[in-house]
Order: C-alpha cells, then structure tokens, then sequence
C-alpha cells in the first residue's frame, strides 16, 4: 500500500463519522511508503480528539509513533500513546484514563476504535 492510500483511508473513517463538527487534519507524507497524519476533531458537544499516526504502510501497517488524545474543556478524558515513560514499569502500549497517572496497558488502537468509543462519551 502507499502512504496516500493510507491517509485516504484514514480520511474516509473520519468523514464518515457523524458526531464531528469540524476536522483540521495535516497530512505529511516522508516517502512512498512512510507519512505522518495529525489533526483536531471537534464533536457536537465541544470535545475534541488530537491525534496523530506516524506510520509505514509497506507489507504492513507499522506505527512508530501514535497518539489519540481525547478531552473536553481541557480536561482528559483518556489518551492511548506510546509515548515511553522513564523510570516506570509502563507498558510500550497504554491509555491513559481519566488522569494522566491511571495508566492501563493496551493494544495499538486505530482510528476508527478510538472513534467508536468516543461515542460512549457523547451525549445523544
């Protein structure tokens, strides 16, 4: 697959997601296969999602780096990274849920699962 397909795809989920009011999504594509995609999601009740995927998309897709920060009035919600945390005994893969203390192991996420459980979060 190439990056573009990838962030076509990507683009696809997210605008077919009816809670979105507004979308600010950056696409940085690094080579054929490698690219960056971030952006801000903002849903109907002002929460937002500030995401990113740095990816490679050759056989597979490799995720070196991600993050899905989602909030509502500066407040977390929760957060799944992979961000390295020193001097820890934290998983590689993790949420942060609720605080950014309450840190639960996890598996890579994508968008579109992200999304899915935002909607547990959204009032009707």
């Amino acid at each position: 697959m190439l990056i573009t397909e990838y962030f076509r795809r990507k683009e696809e989920i997210i605008s077919s997601f009816p809670a979105i009011t507004s979308t600010e999504i950056t696409l940085d594509q690094r080579t054929r296969h490698i690219g960056l995609i971030k952006g801000i999601l903002t849903f109907h009740d002002g929460s937002e999602l500030h995401f990113k995927e740095f990816v490679e998309v050759t056989n597979e897709v490799v995720k070196y780096k991600y993050a899905y920060h989602y909030q509502k009035d500066n407040k977390l919600i929760f957060r799944y990274d992979n961000h390295p945390i020193l001097l820890r005994n934290i998983p590689e893969h993790h949420k942060h849920d609720q605080s950014e203390e309450n840190i639960l192991k996890s598996g890579i996420p994508d968008i579109q699962a992200v999304l899915n459980e935002i909607l547990n979060f959204l009032p009707e």
